[in-house]
């Protein structure tokens, strides 16, 4: 059988970047729909409320990250996509900032999990497919396939 290796990420949430006033570019930063650009070079378009993205709105990292998809106060929350740099690919839910729920998981050597995650990790019925086309499917627990 062939080893998993899971290269989830895990500092999803840690960007709570509140808007101010001085990097909001066109619209409203505060309530509405406006663009955003932040110090750290961070670029938000999409809805706010009271301040905080909230609603559909796409963030792009400086390195070529982007996120696209619901928020609620400040987090990714709802259906979202959030595409890295190197080619990996997270669609489906996520709760408070973090991958919650029934997604696809996308690795850039063209592996993929489907199935649900809680907390950033495959947690519940999943299926791993390596790029060969062999799988793996059943239930996961905390990121470690159990049965």
């Amino acid at each position: 059988m062939k080893k998993l290796v899971f290269l989830l990420p895990l500092w999803l949430s840690l960007y709570p970047i509140q808007a101010q006033d001085n990097g909001c570019v066109s619209g409203s930063c505060a309530n509405g729909t406006g663009k955003y650009i932040y110090e750290n070079g961070y670029i938000y378009e999409g809805n706010f409320k009271d301040g905080l993205r909230s609603g559909l709105g796409k963030l792009s990292a400086p390195n070529g990250d982007v996120y696209d998809g619901m928020w609620e106060n400040d987090q990714f929350h709802g259906q979202g996509t959030y595409v890295w740099s190197d080619g990996s690919k997270y669609t489906g839910e996520w709760k408070n900032g973090v991958q919650d729920g029934y997604g696809i998981f996308f690795y850039p050597n063209g592996d993929k999990y489907n199935g649900y995650f809680q907390n950033n990790q495959f947690h519940g019925k999943g299926k791993y497919t390596w790029v060969d086309g062999s799988t793996q499917e059943g239930t996961y627990a905390n990121g470690v396939f159990v049965q």
